[in-house]
């Protein structure tokens, strides 16, 4: 009997191992499948463009789509990047693929003259956006996640329980800016005058619950630092849409954002830009190429940069940068092939 079970729990290990095992090679395996360009990418104020490509799933940055500034292992990702303001660094949010069993982030920052990188921050938790603040270039702004789950059976696992974070490299101090613990957070955008963050988040007036959460409109808010509970909504409040990426343009009073336009012949939405005008309350759509258009940036030469995916809705995105000038005309194609 004894004997019995000793080989009952003896099979039962070499099992799990196996299993282990399989898996671990499985999403080795996956990891290395990754090819080409991702939504990740920075443009410069002096019109450098860092994007963020897999080759053989090893994330790597590249510089005007040429220089190789940084590869990472095949099971690290970069989740953000951004250019400081000076253009002559930039900053990437590096983690593990396997964020289930990997919560940490690092911060890292690159000399682009040198190519020297040094980490600047380690958190425990999901970083998933940086932004530089324009009135302190060494403060720079982070939205973290503190968990990593699914609230329902049938979706995937994802970020969540959200806040602001900011950290002062010079004097090297974090500091917590608010306890909403969203659901979703993103578009992390740092105000040039006010003391003042704009994110992309749910409409739920922060207490939300999980059902609460399916059931209400994504917008974008002004987070006041001094008193971040007294946010405001400055997306429109007439548009019933939900607004995701977005870019401000406050000299024209305008916010540039992404909405779904449509739904495609395939049943599939389909994303593009648009622009909000807050003293006009005006709304017009800026793209109508009838795919996935997302990530709006602007460039030094004033056009909006942005990404679009070709196969949005399949496996496998296929992501490629755009721009176009800010009254809708001449939308091209920015080339970016890595040698």
């Amino acid at each position: 009997m004894k004997k019995s079970l000793v080989i009952i729990l003896s099979s039962i290990a070499i099992i799990t191992v196996v299993l282990i095992t399989l898996g671990v090679l499985f999403n080795k395996n996956e990891n290395e499948k990754q090819e080409g360009m991702t939504d990740v990418y920075s443009v410069s104020p002096t019109g450098e463009i860092a994007a963020v490509t897999y080759h053989k799933g090893q994330a790597t940055i590249h510089l005007n789509g040429q220089e190789m500034m940084i590869q990472l292992p095949v099971e690290r990702a970069i989740a953000d990047m951004i250019f400081t303001e000076d253009g002559k660094k930039l900053a990437y949010v590096e983690q593990s693929k396997d964020l289930e069993g990997h919560n940490g982030s690092e911060i890292h920052l690159i000399d682009l003259d040198s190519l020297d990188a040094e980490t600047i921050y380690t958190s425990a938790d999901i970083i998933t956006e940086i932004a530089f603040d324009p009135k302190n270039p060494d403060t720079l702004f982070y939205l973290q996640a503190d968990d990593y789950t699914n609230y329902s059976p049938i979706a995937s696992k994802h970020p969540h329980d959200f806040d602001i974070h900011s950290y002062d490299m010079k004097n090297k101090l974090h500091t917590k800016h608010t306890d909403f613990k969203k659901y979703s957070m993103g578009s992390l955008q740092v105000s040039a005058v006010k003391n003042s963050v704009y994110i992309q988040t749910n409409d739920d007036a922060y207490d939300e619950t999980e059902e609460i959460s399916f059931t209400s409109n994504d917008r974008i808010f002004e987070i006041p630092l001094d008193t971040p509970n007294e946010t405001s909504v400055i997306s429109s409040p007439v548009e019933a849409e939900d607004v995701y990426d977005f870019l401000l343009l406050p000299e024209k009073q305008t916010i540039i954002y992404q909405a779904v336009a449509g739904t495609g012949a395939n049943g599939i939405f389909e994303y593009e830009l648009f622009t909000f005008n807050w003293k006009t309350y005006k709304t017009e759509q800026l793209t109508a190429l009838k795919e996935s258009a997302s990530k709006p940036v602007l460039g030094p030469d004033d056009k909006i940069y942005f990404m679009v995916d070709h196969e949005f809705g399949a496996r496998t995105p296929d992501y490629h940068l755009y721009r176009v000038n800010q009254d809708g005309s001449d939308v091209e194609e920015v080339l970016l092939e890595p040698n």
